[in-house]
This record gives C-alpha cells, structure tokens and sequence, in this order.
C-alpha cells in the first residue's frame, strides 16, 4: 500500500471519527438543553409555589450539583443554578443563625468556651453560606452581562420573560446576601464590597410592583446602611413603608424582611418591635399569600423569626415563642408561653459577653 494511500486512510479515519464525536456532543448538549427546559417549566414553578422553606434549601443542597454538571455538557444551567444556589445558602444560613443564638446564651451565662466553639461554627457556617450566594451570583452576572451585553448595575437588560426577572431579583439578592454573611465570617471568602452598589442601582430595573414591593424595599436598606448610598435618594423609612403596603397586597413579604433587617441594624428597640409587630399583622388569616411564589414569602418569614430569635435570645436567653413578635418579656401581662417555662428558674443575670469575640455580627 503505497504512502499516499495510507494517508487517505488515516485521513479518512479523522474525519470520521471527529464526525461521531461532534455528533455524540451535539447529542449529549442537546439532551442537557433539554432536560433544563423540562426543569425550569415544570420544575422552578412548583419549587416557587412551594411554602416550604427547609424543603427548599434541601433541594438546593441536592440538586445544585448536578444541575451545574450540565455546563460541562454545553448547556446553559444559570437560572435554574441561581435558584438553587440561594436556596443551598439559606441553608447555612440557618445553621449560622443556630450557632449565632448559642454564642448568644453562652455569653449571657458567662460560659466562655462555649461561647467561643458557638462564634467559630457561626463563623464557618456564615462562610458556606456566603460562599454558595457569591458563586449563585457570579453565576448570574456572568451569564446576564454576556446574554444582554451590558455592565450589570450600570443600566438595565431587556428582560422579556418573567422567569429571567424573577431570576435577576434572586440573583441580585443573592448578591448582597453573599456580601453580608462573608462580613459574619470574618472575611472568609472575600465577597467584594462594591456588590451592595451593583445591588442598589440594579434592582431599579425591577418593576417594584410587580416584585412585591422587594426592589425598592432593598434598595431602602442599603441607602440605610451603605454610608453616602442614600445621598439625593428617597426617605428610606417612607420608601420601606411604602414597599411594605404593595407587599401586603401582592402576598409575598420580603419587603417586611426589609424593613425588620434595617431596623434590627439601627439598634433602635422602638423600630425593631414596631418591625416584628407590622410583619406579624400582615400574616393574619385574611391576609393573602400569594400562590405562585410561596417560597419568596417563607424566605421572608424565616428572614423575620431569626431577627426575632436573635432579639429575645440576647435579652432572654430563649428564642421567640408563637407571639414573641407582638408581645415581648418587659410587656405588661404576660406571653402564651409562659407556661413553657414555668417550672424552670430564671434566666441569669446578664454578665457580660466573655472576652472572646466581643461583636456578635447580625445579619
């Protein structure tokens, strides 16, 4: 067989194999393509429908693999990535706040070791939260600014589907979550600070109605607590209020969740029971939930609960109990769960905090 005809022969043999694999790729792309599609149409819905917070987060931890993998395969994971990633960091979110109201006993019992093993779980656990939420949101901004060609923060993209608005507010808020656990891990996973800035001007993109009165109500808190972020803008307090009543009438209350973070951060007690007590009022039965998007609205509560929790353990020693959001220990009369804890002894004298890790961070 001369030269020139093995040549052709092992040429052939290239192009045919080249042709099998690029087929087998285009297949398997194709197939991850499909199988997210399947997921964000009949999937996400039931997932945002959902009032089950903890379930959520579960699907989160347990999904958030595997639907990344399908990158790898060429397709395009990052909404149904952005959802799954806030929820896995709401997980450790969770876990943070547990560890944050032990330190929190601890320190009022003067139990010095304890306090200190409480800060450093609250400090990793605030770390894989902010981890999960700044990989959510780079996941997003990267795929947004090439999709949309534009600089996120510094004008808005043409977002004709709801599921990538929907996906943008996540995204966003996963954003300034990431920033705000990394500031309670110590500066763990180096969350840029600049991300609170790209979150106040993006989220003006929002139609506020529409969300629930959530773009504006965050904005609100940053403008509180972003130093010079508020320069030339609208009274947060009036801006808070006002996202509060649209929330209350479209049934998702992550405006509320706003306005009990901002005030918790004021140190203001006026301001934080008259937050816990407005959050409490809009959750009466004749109050609507709104039906397609339950999970924003448990996010929303369980936001509330941990500020709470975190106000009564620190005077208490105890989280709030069924109404610890309207009637509080120093009221005149007495809880509905003062019966709980009849039989025990008092709580201990405030003693001080060990002197450990004297600032307990709050979200």
């Amino acid at each position: 067989m001369s030269k020139v005809h093995k040549f052709g022969q092992l040429m052939l043999t290239v192009v045919v194999a080249s042709s099998v694999l690029s087929g087998c790729s285009y297949v398997v792309k194709s197939g991850a393509n499909v199988a997210l599609q399947f997921s964000e149409k009949y999937i996400v819905p039931p997932i945002l429908s959902g009032g089950d917070a903890d379930m959520a987060c579960s699907t989160g931890n347990a999904l958030t693999p595997a639907i990344l993998a399908t990158k790898d395969m060429g397709a395009d994971p990052t909404r149904m990535a952005v959802l799954l990633y806030s929820a896995a960091g709401m997980c450790a979110e969770n876990r943070a706040l547990d560890a944050e109201l032990r330190y929190l006993r601890a320190s009022k019992d003067g139990k010095v070791t304890e306090a200190q093993d409480a800060r450093v779980e609250q400090k990793r656990w605030a770390a894989l939260a902010a981890s999960r939420q700044y990989a959510g949101y780079q996941l997003f901004a990267e795929r947004w600014q090439a999709k949309y060609k534009y600089t996120l923060g510094d004008s808005c993209p043409a977002m004709r589907k709801d599921l990538d608005q929907t996906v943008y507010l996540i995204g966003m808020l996963s954003g300034l979550q990431a920033m705000t656990n990394d500031i309670n891990s110590g500066g763990a996973v180096n969350v840029p600070k600049d991300i609170a800035a790209i979150v106040e001007r993006g989220m003006a993109c929002l139609d506020n109605t529409k969300y629930w009165g959530a773009p504006n109500a965050t904005r609100a808190v940053i403008w509180t607590l972003l130093p010079g972020a508020g320069d030339g803008k609208p009274d947060p307090t009036q801006t808070l209020q006002e996202s509060m009543k649209i929330a209350e009438q479209k049934g998702v209350r992550l405006a509320f969740a706003m306005n009990a973070v901002a005030a918790q951060a004021s140190g203001d007690d006026v301001k934080l029971r008259d937050a816990l007590k407005a959050y409490a009022a809009s959750r009466t039965d004749e109050k609507p939930i709104n039906p397609e998007f339950r999970l924003f609205d448990a996010m929303a509560g369980q936001m509330v609960q941990g500020v709470a929790d975190r106000y009564w353990t620190e005077h208490t020693g105890v989280r709030a109990g069924d109404d610890g959001m309207t009637v509080f220990w120093d009221d005149q009369g007495t809880t509905g769960d003062d019966e709980l804890f009849s039989d025990l002894p008092p709580p201990a004298e405030d003693v001080g905090e060990p002197a450990v890790d004297s600032t307990a961070p709050s979200n």
